[in-house]
């Protein structure tokens, strides 16, 4: 599946790029703002996005609510170390949902989950 990360710190886009490549997906970007984001989604068309919710510009739920508009071929998982709850990701239009620190059982549940929900 090809992915695109939408966090504002390395070190958590290093540990997705790692954990996503090594359950067998292809990462083909990195945004690190919302607004990054859509630009990116609509240039490089993702399957799915992992999308960070506290970022700079533009937060993660409002970036997810606008992509659920204009490419809703690309499925959002929130990756959030945040108070933001599942629900409020799933409002926004985030097909699935994972806390940070993550583990890799639960970002791939996560993920096939989103792909389930198609």
């Amino acid at each position: 599946m090809k992915i695109l990360i939408a966090d504002d710190t390395d070190s958590v886009r290093f540990a997705l790029r790692l954990v996503l490549e090594h359950l067998g997906h292809e990462v083909i970007g990195y945004a690190t703002n919302g607004q990054d984001a859509i630009a990116k989604c609509a240039s490089m068309h993702p399957e799915l996005v992992m999308m960070d919710v506290r970022m700079p510009l533009m937060d993660g739920l409002t970036c997810t609510t606008l992509l659920s508009k204009s490419s809703p071929e690309s499925k959002v998982v929130i990756v959030t170390g945040s108070r933001t709850t599942e629900t409020e990701a799933r409002q926004a239009g985030a097909r699935g949902f994972v806390e940070k620190p993550f583990d890799v059982c639960e970002l791939d549940r996560a993920i096939n989950g989103a792909l389930a929900a198609a």
